[in-house]
């Protein structure tokens, strides 16, 4: 072994048993008590934390396309069958974006 290596002389096992070999007192132990209050308030504040990191930063840009000009781009994909229905179940909507076309 190299000097400039460190090594613990100590024996490092903890001076008191973590658990039990009893497989129920085992697994009551690692539950958590969510009703606690300590727990509780620790729960919220990183969940306050959390919302405020989301919320830092710009915020998402509008849809800078107008619904209008999409529409009329959807218009232009339909079938005569798609533009006959629209015809017939909104006429108005139909006279808006067919103007021009014909």
């Amino acid at each position: 072994m190299n000097d400039n290596n460190i090594t613990n002389t100590e024996e490092t096992t903890p001076t008191a048993p973590i658990g039990t070999n009893d497989n129920e007192t085992t697994q009551e132990n690692g539950k958590i008590d969510f009703e606690n209050p300590t727990i509780k308030s620790y729960i919220e504040t990183e969940i306050q934390k959390g919302i405020q990191k989301a919320l830092q930063g710009t915020p998402p840009k509008a849809n800078t396309v107008n619904s209008t000009e999409q529409e009329k781009a959807k218009f232009e994909k339909m079938t005569y069958k798609e533009r006959l229905n629209l015809f017939k179940s909104n006429p108005q909507k139909y006279n808006e974006l067919a103007k021009g076309k014909f």
